[in-house]
C-alpha cells in the first residue's frame, strides 16, 4: 500500500464479533489493493477489539484500529476514524456486512471515469444472517425499483433508499466537521446529503455487497424504537436552517415521514395520534404537496409489494 492510498475504507463497529471477521477478510480479499481499512471501535464490551486488533496486528500496513473505552454512538466513531483517513476516496462498511469481488476496483473506475460525480452507490444482496438465505436485492425490497443515478433530489425523495455499505465517495467532500453527533441513527443522510451538494451519485445495477439482516440491525432498532421518525424531523429542520435553498425539499420529506407516521397510528387505532399527524402533514406540505407525496408513497409501496410477489 502506498503511502497516500487511493481509498479509506472506514468501518465503524460495536459488539460485531460474530460478524467482523467476514467483514474484513472481504475487504482483504479485494483485487484492488490500494487501499487502507480503518476499524473504529465504539466500547465494544465482547470480543470485537480483540478480532481487530489481531487483523491489524496482522496487515500492519493496511489495517489500523481505533479503540474508545466508551459506547458514545456511531456518529462518534465515525469521527474519530474521518481526520485519520489518507485516501482520495472513501467508501463504508459496516462491521456486519460483506463486500462482494470486484467491489473497489469497480467502484474506482466510476469515479475515475467521471470526475464531476461526487459518488458512486450500487445495489446490494439482503440475506437472512441466522440461515444464510437470499432474502432479494436491496432496491427492490426497499424501493421496488432498481437505483438510478442522480443529484442531491435523491436524499429528498421519501420513496428511495441507498444503503450506506454501498457508498463510495471522494474524500476532498467530506463535511469538514464530520457527521452529527446529535443524530443517532439518521447522521449517514445527513452526511450524504451534506457530500451530494456538490455533484452526482453514479448508481450502478451491480450487486457488490451483502447485507446482513439480523435483529440487532442498527436500522431495525431504530425502526422499533421510534426514534428513526423524531430523527428524521430533526434532520430536515437541520437541513433546512443550513441550507435554506434545500427548505422546500425538506418540508416535503417532513410531510412524508407524517404521513407515514400517520398511516401507523391508524394501524395501532390510534385516531387520536393519526389526526393530529395528518394534520401536521397537511400544515408542512400544503394540500397538493401532501397528496403529491401521498400519491407517491403509494405507488411506492405497490411497486415493492410487486417486486416481493414477483
Amino acid at each position: 500500500m502506498s503511502a497516500s492510498p487511493r481509498v479509506s475504507v472506514i468501518m465503524a463497529v460495536h459488539n460485531e464479533q460474530s460478524f467482523l471477521a467476514e467483514a474484513v477478510e472481504s475487504v482483504l480479499a479485494q483485487d484492488f489493493t490500494d487501499f487502507e481499512l480503518i476499524i473504529s471501535d465504539d466500547g465494544s464490551s465482547d470480543e470485537t477489539p480483540a478480532i481487530a486488533r489481531a487483523f491489524a496486528e496482522r496487515e500492519p500496513e493496511r489495517i489500523r484500529f481505533i479503540r474508545a473505552e466508551q459506547n458514545q454512538g456511531k456518529p462518534f466513531a465515525l469521527n474519530r476514524a474521518l481526520p485519520t483517513r489518507r485516501g482520495e476516496l472513501i467508501a463504508w462498511l459496516d462491521g456486519d456486512d460483506v463486500m462482494l469481488p470486484g467491489k473497489l476496483a469497480r467502484q474506482v473506475a466510476v469515479l475515475a471515469g467521471d470526475p464531476q460525480a461526487a459518488g458512486c452507490s450500487h445495489d446490494a444482496e439482503v440475506f437472512d444472517s441466522d440461515s444464510g438465505r437470499t432474502i432479494g436485492s436491496f432496491s427492490q425490497i426497499h424501493n421496488g425499483a432498481p437505483l438510478h443515478s442522480g443529484g442531491i433530489e435523491l436524499w429528498f425523495d421519501p420513496t428511495y433508499r441507498m444503503l450506506p455499505s454501498a457508498m463510495m465517495f471522494r474524500s476532498s467532500l467530506c463535511p469538514p466537521g464530520g457527521f452529527e453527533q446529535c443524530l443517532t441513527y439518521t447522521n449517514d443522510w445527513f452526511f450524504d446529503i451534506e457530500v451530494f451538494r456538490h455533484g452526482r451519485c453514479v448508481a450502478l445495477e451491480e450487486t457488490l455487497v451483502r447485507y446482513r439482516r439480523h435483529g440487532d440491525n442498527f436500522t431495525t432498532r431504530a425502526d422499533q424504537s421510534g426514534v428513526s421518525y423524531e430523527e428524521g424531523l430533526m434532520t430536515m429542520a437541520l437541513v433546512g436552517a443550513r441550507y435554506p435553498e434545500l427548505q422546500r425539499r425538506a418540508r416535503t420529506v417532513s410531510c412524508a415521514l407524517m404521513l407515514g407516521r400517520a398511516r401507523r397510528d391508524l394501524a395501532a387505532h390510534d385516531w387520536s395520534a393519526a389526526r393530529h399527524n395528518c394534520f401536521g402533514a397537511l400544515a408542512t406540505g400544503g394540500p397538493s404537496g401532501t397528496a403529491g407525496v401521498a400519491g407517491a408513497v403509494m405507488r411506492a409501496r405497490r411497486r415493492r409489494r410487486s417486486a416481493r410477489s414477483g
